[in-house]
């Protein structure tokens, strides 16, 4: 390619942000199905913790960061979710790991219940490659209450208008987000008497296969 067919604009260190709404490969009455399991598992396992983690979180409680590990088909199904939404988005950014680099992929969750006016405050996820959020119950939506907030990590990038800063995702049942666990986001307000949002949010990394 010679200097004057070369592009102007060549974009670096883009961030990829995967969002699939399940309802268009499941149908609606099985997504609702599986949200209804899900939901009653996730509230009897906020029942039975006795110390409830609210790190991070404002009004609200997360569950046991095992819930994955649930023997459950309902659980089942979204694990196997988590690691195709996983194995999509590190294919479209890197290629092929898994193959290329003997690893495998190893996943957390838990499940966090927001109720009247709770919020999660901005963070990042530690020792892991991806993050993600699978919504259950949005708790009713108004504006962008509730809302995922992802922050452009590069601050000097907002400093100098250079980036709105800020991209907002509207929680729908059955919809499934991922992006890079270095990515700062945070959760809206929820509506004030606006019913419960629940969520399950999980951390994937990759280990070295050790195959017999």
């Amino acid at each position: 390619m010679t200097a004057e067919t070369a592009p102007r604009i060549v974009k670096m260190w883009a961030t990829p942000l995967y969002r699939h709404d399940y309802v268009e490969d499941f149908g609606q009455p099985a997504v609702d199905e599986w949200n209804a399991q899900l939901r009653e598992l996730v509230l009897q396992g906020e029942k039975r913790q006795q110390n409830p983690l609210l790190f991070g979180v404002i009004g609200a409680t997360k569950t046991s960061m095992d819930i994955l590990r649930w023997e459950h088909p309902a659980i089942e199904w979204l694990r196997e979710r988590v690691l195709d939404a996983v194995t999509e988005i590190s294919r479209d950014l890197v290629g092929d790991i898994e193959t290329e680099a003997e690893v495998e992929l190893v996943a957390e969750g838990w499940a966090v219940v927001y109720r009247s006016g709770a919020s999660h405050r901005l963070h990042t996820h530690h020792e892991s490659a991806w993050s993600g959020v699978y919504y259950i119950d949005t708790g009713g939506v108004d504006g962008d209450a509730g809302h995922l907030q992802l922050l452009d990590p590069r601050p000097a990038a907002i400093a100098r208008q250079a980036s709105s800063g800020v991209e907002y995702v509207q929680p729908r049942p059955g919809t499934l987000v991922c992006f890079p666990s270095w990515l700062p986001h945070s959760v809206k307000a929820t509506l004030f008497e606006g019913g419960t949002r629940i969520c399950i949010a999980f951390n994937v990394g990759y280990v070295e296969r050790h195959d017999s």
